[in-house]
This record gives C-alpha cells, sequence and structure tokens, in this order.
C-alpha cells in the first residue's frame, strides 16, 4: 500500500515544527537517544517519500517487459545463478515450491525460461534463461546502472558506503520491527476500519 504524499510530509517534520532535523548537528549521537528521535522521524519519512518514486523505477521492467515483482525476481535470480535445479530455485528465493512451479509456468509460456531434464535424477528439472530473457535482463541492468551513477555517482565512496551499511541494518531489522509494531496496535491491526 502505497503511503499518502502528505503522510509523508507529516512524518519527515513531525514533532520539528515541520522542518527538517539537522543531521549534521545530530552526527555522532545515536537515534535511540531521546533527543535524536525527531531525526528518526525524519529519516523515516524520508523514506516515505523516496519509496513510491523507487518504486517507479522498479516498474520499467513491468511496463516494459510485462514483469511483475515476482516474476522479476525469479528471473534476476536466475539470471545470477545460471542454469538451476527449480527446488534450488525455490530455496534460493525462501518460497514454497508450488509458487515457483506457478512462476515458472507463466514465464516459460511467455518465453522467458525454459525447463530441461536434470542428467541424472528424473524428477529434477533445471530452469535456464531464454536468450530473449538474458537480453532484456542486460539491458534492464544497464538501465540501472545508469541510473545509480547518475543518482549517485558524485557521491564520495565513503559516504555510500555508509549509506550501504545503515541500509543493510535497516533490511536486517525491518521485519521484526513491523511485527512488534503490528503486534503493539493489538488484534485486528493492518485492517481497515469498518464505517
Amino acid at each position: 500500500m502505497r503511503a499518502p504524499d502528505n503522510m509523508a510530509d507529516s512524518v519527515d517534520g513531525a514533532g520539528t515544527g515541520g522542518r527538517d532535523v539537522d543531521i549534521e548537528a545530530a552526527r555522532g549521537s545515536a537515534l535511540t537517544d531521546p533527543g535524536n528521535a525527531d531525526l528518526a522521524v525524519s529519516v523515516v519519512g524520508r523514506f516515505f517519500r523516496l519509496a513510491p518514486r523507487l518504486v517507479e523505477i522498479q516498474d520499467i521492467g513491468a511496463r516494459e517487459y510485462g514483469l511483475g515483482f515476482a516474476r522479476g525476481r525469479v528471473l534476476w535470480a536466475l539470471h545470477a545463478s545460471g542454469p538451476v535445479l527449480m527446488r534450488a530455485l525455490s530455496e534460493a528465493l525462501g518460497i514454497s515450491p508450488r509458487t515457483v512451479t506457478g512462476l515458472i509456468d507463466a514465464l516459460e509460456a511467455d518465453g522467458w525460461v525454459t525447463r530441461s531434464p536434470h542428467p541424472e535424477d528424473r524428477r529434477a528439472t533445471i530452469i535456464s534463461l531464454t536468450k530473449t530473457a538474458d537480453t532484456a535482463l542486460d539491458r534492464l541492468r544497464e538501465h540501472y546502472a545508469g541510473l545509480s551513477h547518475d543518482l549517485l555517482g558524485d557521491i564520495p565512496a565513503g559516504d555510500l558506503a555508509t549509506v550501504r551499511r545503515v541500509m543493510t541494518t535497516l533490511e536486517d531489522r525491518l521485519d521484526k520491527v513491523i511485527a512488534q509494531r503490528t503486534a503493539a496496535f493489538g488484534p485486528g491491526a493492518g485492517s481497515s476500519p469498518r464505517p
């Protein structure tokens, strides 16, 4: 679900009189310090503002090639690994074999992947990208690489390394924190209020 644009604005400036907190002034202090609570809210607000725009960029593949997130994820995994057993693909993506089978069925019907029997195990199937898929993914990778360089190319490497480190920490924490916060709302959290 996409957060309304005004929600991102209000979250970004919450508790600060509508102004952004000076990040340079807060450097060196932990966000858990009560004095930096506004900084944490400001950072999350920025994520809410960036998220829809980043999803639009991610959706270039969907618009150009008819690929949604799930199908694209399978293709990128195959692009990285090369031909792979279907069960290994399922494990690598962390999704059920039944779900992977459905995705592979659709991708095969559209000419993105091929199935071939394993030479030694009759029960196993090897999944490979077609040449068309390889070409399309190479083109998308070039587009994303160009976009990355245009967006971040003039930012010092040390700053980019810090951003990547912080984002990795956020990624590692996100599911746990969301589950805790959702549970804190009690039963029915996340459902829409009834009229």
